[in-house]
């Protein structure tokens, strides 16, 4: 008898379970939105930064940052501010001249609000001494997502590439 009692009471147990499933499993249906991408919308910003670069466009370039956006230059900042990075490009600008740039865009990366953006520089400088240089450049670029919609840079590094 006790074994009779222990099936019946197991099979109610399984058809429960069943029942539940089946009801979780109708009722709480999740609507998946997807979140459009956004990575051309980047891509078109860094492509207008590294144009502004190679025009030495200083105010272009500060037009692109946020306003606690940062520039490191091979790991030290350089600047703070739309007007400090103005300021720095106007410095780094009057001190060489960028004959050539050739800007890559490697990876884009967007995770909600932040873009991240890896890319490589070749350029070509001359100095005031009239002096011709050459170096390859990693850039990681951090882009954040404003609430009109525009993405703004909040730091942009660079690094020298050994050759």
């Amino acid at each position: 008898m006790f074994f009779v009692k222990s099936k019946l009471l197991f099979l109610f147990l399984i058809f429960g379970i069943i029942a539940a499933l089946t009801a979780c499993s109708t009722a709480s249906k999740v609507a998946v939105t997807s979140t459009p991408d956004e990575s051309s919308n980047v891509r078109a910003d860094m492509e207008k930064y590294n144009q502004c670069l190679a025009q030495m466009n200083a105010d272009c370039i500060a037009s692109l940052f946020a306003s606690q956006g940062q520039i490191f230059d091979t790991g030290i900042i350089r600047a703070g501010s739309p007007a400090a990075v103005r300021s720095y490009m106007n410095q780094t600008f009057s001190a060489a001249h960028i004959d050539s740039l050739n800007a890559t865009i490697d990876t884009i990366t967007i995770n909600g609000g932040v873009g991240v953006v890896l890319g490589t520089y070749d350029e070509k400088t001359t100095d005031t001494t009239g002096q011709s240089s050459e170096a390859k450049l990693q850039y990681v670029a951090e882009w954040i997502h404003q609430s009109n919609g525009q993405w703004l840079l909040n730091r942009l590094s660079t690094v020298i590439l050994q050759q």
